[in-house]
């Protein structure tokens, strides 16, 4: 027999071992990334696990009277509703983890592409019903779907029509408060299954009917949101705390007759922005 020969099974060997190898590195790519995304889920979950935390142990001062009281009770029953879904993502964050760890090599997925979302990306969010306070309450849940495509750097991240949760941040009719004044705010809290964090839509309402929708982001929202209910005589927004604050297009409104009632109609779409970056894994 020839050394030719010989040598051609280890060939062989070679090439398999290659192969072999070559599936394993790709099963290796998609078992670390999700192993890191669920690691990047559980930390989240701790976030705001502190926010609650942090938002129940604070007191409203004797001169914020009931308005912030009222503001700050509507914070912690959002904050609880984003924690509990947030504990939801990382459940699910943690199964795919472990069926990419023990997938056999033949089906494992290619190496993810990650996209890093900006801070300031806009989400065009059409609801998938109306909203009123009469019927949602701070801490609900609320569905939807994006109205466009979010495109970063010419990536494609969430296709129109990918299904968007939130949650209500606020829910006061008009007429609650001492100013005369209520609101019914939301956020965006998921897109497609991705946790984030947007700013909020807010609608402020009068009891006479006035209507004014505003975007309300940044750390001093929920002051910002104080501030605009507190003040009876509408004045107040050169004094925010900082927080990032405008009047939301094509949405402010006045009733023709008075209405305790405060809605956000499912029409047209909300524009929404992030407010922290968000890194998006895409698997193909």
């Amino acid at each position: 027999m020839s050394a030719s020969r010989l040598r051609l099974p280890a060939v062989l060997l070679l090439a398999v071992g290659l192969v072999f190898a070559l599936a394993c590195n790709r099963k290796s790519a998609a078992a670390l990334q999700a192993e890191q995304d669920a690691k990047d889920a559980q930390a989240k979950v701790a976030q705001l696990e502190q926010q609650l935390a942090d938002a129940q142990s604070q007191k409203a001062t004797a001169n914020q009277g009931e308005t912030a009281k009222v503001v700050a009770k509507g914070h912690v029953k959002a904050l609880e509703r984003e924690v509990a879904d947030a504990k939801r993502r990382a459940q699910a964050a943690q199964q795919q983890a472990a069926q990419l760890e023990t997938a056999p090599a033949a089906k494992a997925a290619p190496k993810p592409l990650v996209v890093d979302v900006p801070t300031g990306t806009p989400l065009h969010v059409a609801l998938a019903r109306e909203l009123a306070t009469d019927k949602d309450q701070a801490g609900d849940a609320w569905d939807g779907t994006l109205a466009s495509d979010v495109v970063v750097n010419g990536q494609l991240v969430w296709s129109a029509g990918t299904r968007v949760r939130g949650v209500v941040t606020q829910s006061v009719p008009a007429g609650r408060l001492a100013s005369g004044k209520g609101a019914l705010g939301i956020k965006v809290t998921e897109v497609g299954g991705v946790g984030l964090d947007t700013d909020s839509h807010v609608m402020v309402g009068e009891a006479r009917g006035a209507r004014n929708a505003k975007m309300i982001g940044g750390g001093a929202a929920l002051g910002a949101l104080i501030g605009i209910l507190s003040d009876r005589n509408n004045k107040n927004d050169h004094a925010l705390g900082g927080a990032a604050i405008g009047a939301a297009a094509g949405t402010a409104l006045a009733a023709g007759t008075a209405d305790t009632v405060i809605r956000i109609p499912a029409t047209p779409p909300i524009t929404f922005s992030l407010t922290a970056p968000e890194s998006v894994t895409i698997r193909k």
